[in-house]
């Protein structure tokens, strides 16, 4: 029987450890300060995420535990300015599937990514998908029909079901992203430190019951 299952949004912190003497001290606030200054240069957006799931599911059929989801992709000007410029786009999703042990590391059942690159073209004023896995091209008259096709994902097979037993936990968790490394390598060192280039969603987690 299909079964699908709900996600939440999960935070991650990170903290440092403390300096060990003045001269770590030192560098430490040489640090703050550097840190401080690129936040002035580069203020930090308050609006919502320019990526963001609204649907997922996973469900085995078949032998095959599959997942299907939606979501809605927004690129900012900037992106857009540099796409009819263009500079291709890769968006990527990750999805990755765990066994959740109590007293070991969690077990890597799968780990998977989607790779696709947006072009536009400018003779014809089309927009391309590339999946650069296939290499399966796909055209369309506008960048809405575009991103429609990006933010659809289905009966993506994530793992055979003969690994997953009834008597375990299983955490499952996605996520989709504009990969910076693929920007021409004049935009990166911008691109890494400003809200304008941060388009991606939060990791997207659920429980998959077999």
């Amino acid at each position: 029987a299909n079964k699908s299952c709900p996600g939440k949004i999960i935070w991650t912190a990170y903290s440092m450890p403390a300096s060990k003497n003045n001269k770590h001290h030192k560098t430490a606030g040489l640090l703050v300060i550097s840190v401080c200054a690129l936040s002035i240069l580069f203020p930090a957006s308050a609006d919502p995420k320019n990526i963001e799931f609204t649907y997922t599911r996973t469900y085995i059929e078949n032998g095959t535990c599959y997942l299907d989801a939606d979501l809605e992709i927004e690129l900012t000007d900037e992106a857009l300015k540099a796409l009819r410029h263009g500079i291709a786009l890769a968006i990527h999703t990750h999805f990755q599937l765990h066994q959740d042990r109590k007293w070991l590391w969690d077990r890597e059942i799968s780990d998977i990514k989607l790779m696709y690159r947006l072009e536009h073209q400018p003779l014809t004023e089309d927009y391309l998908t590339i999946d650069l896995k296939t290499g399966l091209r796909r055209s369309y008259n506008s960048l809405e029909a575009a991103l429609n096709y990006l933010s659809s994902i289905s009966r993506l097979p994530v793992s055979p079901a003969n690994v997953l037993t009834g008597d375990q936990r299983y955490n499952a968790r996605v996520r989709t992203y504009l990969d910076l490394e693929s920007l021409p390598t004049p935009i990166r060192p911008q691109a890494y430190f400003s809200p304008n280039w941060d388009i991606a969603s939060d990791w997207y987690q659920w429980e998959l019951t077999p």
